[in-house]
């Protein structure tokens, strides 16, 4: 099936009829949850992120990846794409089982897999669930074009799980028909095989999107079998009426090599876990979305309806336990925006509901035994109001204020009934406000005061995961909550885009992980309150016509204020780090340098265990050449951590038995060829 799809999405190009188009002009006076360009004689529509036309209140950085970038950067993670965004810290684990750790600020510091506290969205369609947890996988790095970056508290917009928010869109900007195949080779056994095309028929558009990932990994038993795709559709149904289609699926296979004690690391950073070798241990899961937005303008304003469905399956064989896990998601949302004079309002209402089946089984050589550990069915609904309002006093001076209701209902039905009736039910109202100042010292400077608020839930898993080994929830452990001020200025013109935020926030109910001695199991505690402050730096600039520079800072303090605590460091996040990129292109040649230099952290929250900081060093060099006229290979060159350092690249916080280290790979060569239209 992964095949067919793969195969049908690189044969689009042929269906291609039309000839190419002047490049598109933005038309920026259209609904909040769309970007719309008017092309001669088409209307396309590309994803973006709720919080437009709010943004520019916010602290919000929109980076948009150059066309050369996309091609040439080998792009297989996250951290690869987004790496050099202030705010934003992503560890690749070396681990598709667990996936990267992706933290806005210090959210999501505390998971133990996948994202945790942020809400990430991948072309209008959320894969943060109503629990606040998301899983990337149908998030493929190569092809996301577009990234917005919310690193203050988000719940106004997204609910719960939103303390930082991260919107990815795969649709081209400027849109051009075409089509692209890519193969990618390199160290550790790495094969790929990807393609894209985006066609026009008459007034609509389609983009498609598809790969094939495999990899026997850095470490042992970390082999790694992953396929994607993505499509979306643009299509007009009349001068004032717009519908989006998404959909987006992957298949992934991975071993799980578990982390290492420091002994382990420093003489072996090769090696896996010998327990997680011995289980077995790894992910099958399979996902599939599916989102449509239907925008429409009315006499007083722009209404849009988003509806989505979401399905995964999991199979995870862990030195605990064989988790079986059958996910079904379902989402509406539906917006209004209008403005009139110096007011520009909106409302909203959302509502989400998740349901898991779970089942434990004992963990025999990798396959479910017949002995059943747990046999739950958890149901997660939120259902939420929120409203906006905008005012201008003047030209230069606006206020923003907003208001967001969010009822949070959490049940569980237990069929095993070996320890009494395990179900339960938990349920959460939360309000959480947000308000803001603009001034526009010139049509390019801006400078902006936001406060905000959040909440985080605690996750099915979190609350699952008992210490006392009893099924149903956790009666213990409750919400954590998010304050937040943000005070900064952006400058904004051609060739130049340069940010600078000052930030305070301070977080009550801080949910804390920690595992006991033995199965590595990851159970959860709330401790208290933590405050945490910073600076957040960025500058985009071409400096000349071949030389684009990129540079970002982030320095930050995150600390406990909880008694047993007070005074330390939250585990597993650095409190300097810097990225710069600089790309240079002459004639045929492409060329790509990162720096990424992070500081020395935790892993603990004793602070017992200090990780070292380190700098690593990336090059690409890319070659641009017309085989026929419209035709062109581009092959290119790419080496990972050229100064081979030895570092840890993610830790488990707070692990039991002293295994909290995930090291990074040495030095790495990835060739890679393009091929396609411009």
């Amino acid at each position: 099936m992964r095949w067919f799809c793969l195969l049908f999405i690189l044969s689009l190009p042929a269906l291609q009829v039309q000839a190419q188009q002047p490049s598109p002009s933005r038309i920026r006076s259209e609904p909040d949850s769309l970007t719309l360009f008017q092309l001669p004689p088409i209307l396309v529509e590309a994803t973006r992120g709720v919080t437009a036309p709010w943004g520019d209140a916010l602290p919000l950085l929109t980076f948009t990846r150059q066309p050369l970038e996309v091609r040439f950067r080998p792009a297989l993670t996250l951290t690869e794409t987004l790496r050099d965004l202030p705010g934003l810290w992503l560890n690749d684990r070396q681990n598709y089982a667990l996936g990267e750790r992706v933290l806005v600020r210090s959210a999501g510091w505390q998971a133990a897999f996948g994202v945790r506290g942020v809400q990430v969205v991948l072309d209008g369609v959320p894969l943060t669930m109503p629990d606040g947890q998301a899983v990337l996988d149908p998030v493929d790095p190569a092809f996301v074009r577009r990234a917005e970056l919310l690193r203050g508290p988000a719940a106004l917009f997204w609910g719960n799980g939103s303390s930082g928010a991260l919107v990815l869109s795969t649709w081209p900007d400027p849109f051009q028909p075409g089509f692209r195949l890519r193969f990618l080779s390199g160290s550790y056994g790495l094969r790929r095989l990807g393609g894209e095309a985006a066609l026009r028929f008459g007034s609509h558009a389609l983009v498609a999107h598809a790969s094939h990932f495999e990899q026997e990994g850095y470490r042992a038993h970390s082999r790694t079998r992953l396929s994607r795709f993505g499509m979306q559709a643009g299509l007009r149904l009349s001068p004032v009426s717009r519908l989006r289609i998404t959909l987006a699926g992957s298949w992934l296979d991975a071993r799980h090599p578990g982390a290492l004690t420091a002994d382990e690391a420093a003489r072996n950073p090769e090696q896996a876990s010998v327990r997680y070798v011995a289980t077995r241990a790894g992910k099958e899961s399979r996902q599939l979305q599916l989102g449509t937005t239907f925008a429409h303008q009315l006499p007083l304003g722009w209404l849009t309806l988003t509806t989505y469905v979401l399905t995964r399956h999991l199979d995870n064989p862990l030195p605990f336990a064989y988790i079986r896990l059958r996910r079904q998601v379902a989402g509406l949302r539906t917006t209004w925006t209008h403005q009139r004079g110096p007011w520009r309002t909106g409302l909203g209402f959302d509502f989400t509901f998740q349901k898991d089946d779970r089942q434990n089984f004992r963990n025999e050589n990798g396959r479910p035994g017949t002995t059943l550990l747990r046999d739950q069915r958890e149901r997660v609904r939120e259902t939420a109001l929120f409203g906006l309002a905008r005012y201008a006093f003047s030209p230069h001076l606006q206020a923003l204020a907003g208001l967001r209701l969010s009822y949070l209902h959490f049940a569980l039905t237990d069929y095993l009934l070996t320890n009494g009736d395990q179900s339960g039910r938990r349920t959460f109202q939360i309000w959480t406000p947000t308000l803001g100042l603009i001034y526009y010292a010139s049509p390019t400077t801006q400078l902006f005061l936001t406060l905000g608020t959040a909440f985080e839930s605690p996750t099915t898993t979190e609350l699952v995961n008992r210490p006392d080994g009893q099924g149903g929830f956790n009666p213990s452990l409750k919400p954590q909550y998010l304050y937040g001020i943000e005070l900064g200025g952006r400058q904004q013109q051609p060739g130049l885009h340069a940010e600078v935020t000052l930030f305070y926030q301070w977080v009550r109910g801080r949910i804390i992980p920690f595992q006991l001695e033995g199965n590595g199991r990851t159970f959860y505690r709330n401790a208290g309150r933590s405050r945490q402050y910073g600076i957040e730096a960025w500058l985009q600039a071409q400096l000349t016509t071949a030389l684009h520079v990129r540079l970002a800072y982030t320095g930050a303090r995150f600390v406990f204020e909880e008694a047993t605590l007070r005074g330390n460091r939250l585990p597993g996040l650095p409190e300097h780090r810097a990225a710069l990129t600089l790309q240079f292109q002459k004639g045929l040649f492409w060329l790509e340098t990162t720096g990424i230099a992070v500081g020395p952290y935790y892993a603990d929250d004793a602070n017992t265990v200090r990780i070292d900081g380190y700098v690593t060093l990336d090059v690409t060099l890319g070659l641009r050449r017309s085989l026929v006229s419209g035709l062109h290979i581009q092959p290119f060159i790419s080496m990972h951590n050229v100064l081979d350092q030895r570092y840890i690249g993610s830790v488990v916080v707070n692990a039991g038995g002293g295994r909290y280290f995930e090291p990074a790979a040495g030095r790495s060569v990835r060739f890679g060829l393009n091929l396609g239209t411009p």
